[in-house]
């Protein structure tokens, strides 16, 4: 009995195992920082989809884990970021700073400024991250501003949204 028991398990755990349930879904947090007159970005994606998605648009060994990294691979995520995330302020294109990147885990967090932001109404974001290659990726934006959080999913085929604020 005992046998047939821990043959199912591992039957049952075999079976399961294999069933492939991937999810793509990137964050990119935005936050106004009215003392510095700036937004601070954090994008978070996965790095080994990240790494695909650089690796398919710039047709390069591109190497992105903690362990094992390409020598330029701060010029890589900048220029896809320059393509790919675009903000603008009150109808006013804003340009992305590129400050570095950090792993977490499976993580990959990238950091960004915009400077000269004294105040905004709206903050319009196209956000097409990893949608070139990935077509279920979703990205989801947090957009904060003193006390009120703005929130938006886009996709690939969704890819623009308009955040107002008070």
């Amino acid at each position: 009995m005992i046998k047939y028991i821990t043959l199912s398990l591992i039957v049952f755990t075999q079976f399961f195992s294999s069933i492939n349930h991937e999810y793509y879904v990137g964050l990119t947090e935005i936050k106004f920082n009215p003392e510095k007159e700036r937004l601070e970005i954090i994008s978070r994606l996965f790095h080994d989809d990240f790494e695909n998605v650089l690796k398919a648009r710039y047709g390069k060994d591109i190497r992105l884990r903690p362990s094992n990294q390409s020598k330029n691979i701060d010029a890589f995520i900048k220029m896809y970021f320059d393509k790919k995330l675009n903000i603008t302020t009150d109808n006013q294109s804003q340009s992305l700073s590129y400050l570095g990147y950090k792993f977490d885990e499976d993580r990959i967090n990238i950091y960004f400024k915009i400077t000269d932001i004294q105040n905004f109404t709206s903050i319009a974001i196209q956000n097409l991250l990893l949608t070139d290659v990935i077509e279920k990726q979703k990205n989801i934006v947090h957009c904060f501003k003193l006390q009120q959080k703005e929130s938006v999913l886009l996709t690939r085929f969704d890819s623009k949204a308009v955040l107002k604020f008070n």
